[in-house]
C-alpha cells in the first residue's frame, strides 16, 4: 500500500469554502472535516501580524499522483507556504480493507501505482497526544520546552461506558482534546518524552502520546518557526 497516502490539511475556518472548491478542482471527490484551534503562543501571533484564528482541519485519502499534485497546488493556488495560512502533511498507509473500501475513499482518482518515498528516509513525525479537555496547554508547554514549535487542538470524546471508567488505576474523563504536533523525526523523542513526564497519564493532564511517520509536508516554515 505504498502508493496510498492519508493527507491532513490544517488552515483558517475562513477557508473552508476555498478549500472545497481547491479539491473539487484537483479531483477529490472524498474530503472529511472537523473544526479545530491553534496554539500559537501571543508573541509569535504579533510578530507575524496576525490574530489567532479558529482552524478546519481537512482529511483526504490520495495517491501518490493526486498527493504531489495537491501539494504543488497548494503552494501555487492556496499560498500556503505564506506564515499563518496553514500547513499540509501525508502519511503512508499500510492498508486498506479491501478494493471497494479502496473506491470509497479515492473517489474521483484514477489510482497510481507510484511507490512512495520509503519509511526509513522520511524526515518528520506527526505526534498525537490524547488528553483530558481543558489540557492543551499543559501539552504544548511541556512540548515547547523540547523544542516543539506548536501544535493544532481536535476536540474529542472517549468511548467508555461513563466518566468514571479507570484505566490502570486511572479515571479517564469521556472529554478529550487531540494534540497534532508535527516535529523534525530527530527531536520527536524529546518531545514525547517531555509531554509523558509534564502531562502524562499520572498527571491531571492524563495525557497518553504516540508518533507515526510523515511522508511529505507543504507549508515547511510552519514546523521551522511555528505552528500552522
Amino acid at each position: 500500500m505504498g502508493n496510498m497516502f492519508y493527507m491532513i490539511i490544517i488552515t483558517k475556518r475562513e477557508y473552508e469554502e476555498g478549500y472545497h472548491e481547491f479539491f473539487k478542482e484537483n479531483g477529490i471527490s472524498m474530503v472529511l472535516s472537523d473544526l479545530c484551534k491553534g496554539t500559537a503562543q501571543k508573541k509569535t501571533l504579533d510578530y507575524l501580524g496576525i490574530e489567532k484564528t479558529e482552524k478546519i482541519m481537512f482529511h483526504v485519502i490520495a495517491d501518490c499522483e493526486h498527493r504531489d499534485r495537491i501539494l504543488k497546488n497548494l503552494v501555487n493556488q492556496m499560498e500556503i507556504e505564506v506564515p499563518g495560512n496553514g500547513i499540509a502533511f501525508t502519511i503512508p498507509l499500510e492498508s486498506i480493507g479491501g478494493e471497494s473500501c479502496l473506491k470509497y475513499l479515492a473517489q474521483g482518482q484514477e489510482i497510481s501505482r507510484k511507490e512512495g518515498e520509503k519509511m526509513e528516509n522520511l524526515k518528520y513525525s506527526l505526534i498525537i497526544v490524547v488528553a483530558d479537555k481543558g489540557s492543551s496547554d499543559t501539552v504544548m508547554e511541556a512540548a515547547r520546552s523540547a523544542n516543539a514549535k506548536g501544535g493544532t487542538v481536535v476536540q474529542a470524546k472517549g468511548t467508555g461506558e461513563n466518566a468514571k471508567e479507570r484505566f490502570f488505576g486511572v479515571s479517564i474523563a469521556t472529554e478529550k482534546e487531540m494534540i497534532y504536533i508535527l516535529a523534525k523525526k530527530q527531536d520527536k523523542e524529546e518531545i514525547m518524552s517531555a509531554i509523558m513526564e509534564k502531562a502524562g497519564m499520572d498527571t491531571d493532564a492524563h495525557a497518553a502520546v504516540f508518533s507515526i511517520p510523515v511522508d511529505k509536508i507543504a507549508g515547511l516554515r510552519s514546523v521551522v518557526t511555528e505552528e500552522a
